[in-house]
């Protein structure tokens, strides 16, 4: 089976994460907040993060608070290709679920977007 989840958020909603660190902190884990300084805490990089997370749990056909979002880490491979890595209770549920995955995410002008295709 193929279950897909997509997601669409509006950039300038995260401008005010950059300087929250404690919020920052809620929803990504230190290497995800490591990527966004390097990226200099831009808006279209959190937030395309941000959708990413939201856009694997609907591939779940999970919500938003069914699961931490620290335990979805996003992350990326050597092409900039991003991937996740699940952690804490969504690893134990889905422990091999990253071989069957694909993410992609995307911004342009004032929206990024992000879709994840299971093959479950």
């Amino acid at each position: 089976m193929i279950s897909n989840g997509i997601d669409i958020v509006k950039i300038d909603r995260f401008d005010k994460y950059k300087n929250d660190l404690n919020l920052m902190k809620k929803i990504f884990n230190e290497s995800e907040l490591e990527y966004i300084k390097k990226a200099n805490n831009c808006s279209e990089t959190i937030a395309g993060l941000y959708a990413a997370k939201e856009a694997f749990l609907k591939a779940l056909k999970k919500g938003i608070n069914d699961y931490s979002l620290l335990d979805i880490e996003i992350s990326h491979n050597n092409d900039r290709a991003p991937f996740i890595i699940l952690h804490n209770e969504l690893k134990k549920t889905y422990p091999n679920i990253h071989e069957n995955m694909s993410l992609s995410i995307s911004h342009d002008g004032e929206y990024a977007i992000a879709i994840c295709t299971l093959f479950i």
